[in-house]
């Protein structure tokens, strides 16, 4: 079994909007999961998933009191592999996903190596505006130590391995790129990641997930949303057009890799940063 697991809130027309771009892929042996925060709008997001996932293998449970951003993605994920997954598909209410997102996952789940964390669905690091998507490379993919929250695969494997281990023991500060101390589980994925080099994530250089949450958002301002997602291109080709390939980074596209090059070096910063703050 495949699931996808989708957390709630407050934010109903985003959740149809997702749910809109999700229906787009190709469905047949995915099992969705839908963790719905208590609001005035949870019974709204209940109706709208009964709306949009008619035909589904769907289920959708509203909390019986609020979980937090950190702690009702993580019971959903823990649910979906208890109940038998192979391999979880993470979404948030505030995301578009391409129609080859599924197709994308499974690709990564049938060729997955050791050293693969999981697939992310956008090019680079937590609370940055400087995502890659490039739109001229739809069915190029690359490997490296960044990690955010803008949807990804997990194995089960990989999941009780490392990423449960490191969402759970979420450390209380870590420093971001401007210095300043910031946290979160996907902060400590993506922590996890630069101090273990024999991991790595899978990345499409062009995005299969964009943001869309430019308000009523926990953490992301109009201002951020608009610097790193406006314009931000997505794959809107067909969900079976193409096959995938990754290249090392010494074969990239140039305009690719001295992108990528730069998240390695952001990477080494984050970590010297954090050396001297501690």
């Amino acid at each position: 079994m495949r699931t996808i697991t989708i957390t709630a809130f407050r934010r109903p027309h985003l959740l149809a909007w997702l749910l809109k771009t999700l229906l787009a892929n190709d469905l047949a042996g995915w099992r969705i999961l839908i963790g719905i925060e208590p609001s005035p709008m949870a019974d709204d997001n209940l109706a709208l998933a009964a709306k949009h996932l008619q035909g589904c293998n769907w289920d959708a449970t509203i909390n019986q009191e609020r979980l937090g951003i950190k702690e009702n993605p993580f019971r959903l994920v823990e649910r979906a592999f208890a109940e038998g997954s192979e391999l979880n598909l993470y979404l948030e209410e505030d995301l578009l996903v391409s129609p080859d997102a599924t197709r994308l996952a499974l690709w990564y789940q049938a060729n997955h190596r050791p050293e693969w964390l999981c697939l992310s669905l956008i090019a680079g690091g937590c609370a940055s505006s400087g995502l890659l998507s490039n739109a001229d490379y739809p069915d190029l993919l690359f490997t490296g130590h960044t990690f955010n929250s803008l949807g990804f695969a997990v194995r089960r494997e990989e999941w009780q391995r490392h990423m449960r281990e490191a969402w759970i023991n979420e450390p209380a500060r870590v420093v971001q790129f401007d210095g300043a101390l910031t946290g979160g589980w996907d902060w400590s994925i993506f922590t996890l990641l630069m101090r273990s080099p024999q991991l790595q994530t899978l990345q499409p250089v062009l995005a299969r997930s964009t943001h869309n949450g430019r308000l009523g958002g926990e953490h992301c301002r109009p201002e951020f949303h608009d610097a790193a997602f406006a314009g931000l291109p997505i794959y809107q080709g067909a969900a079976d057009a193409r096959a995938y390939r990754v290249e090392p980074l010494g074969l990239l596209p140039s305009v690719v890799r001295r992108h990528v090059l730069l998240w390695f070096e952001m990477t080494r910063a984050l970590q010297a940063l954090a050396g001297q703050s501690g």
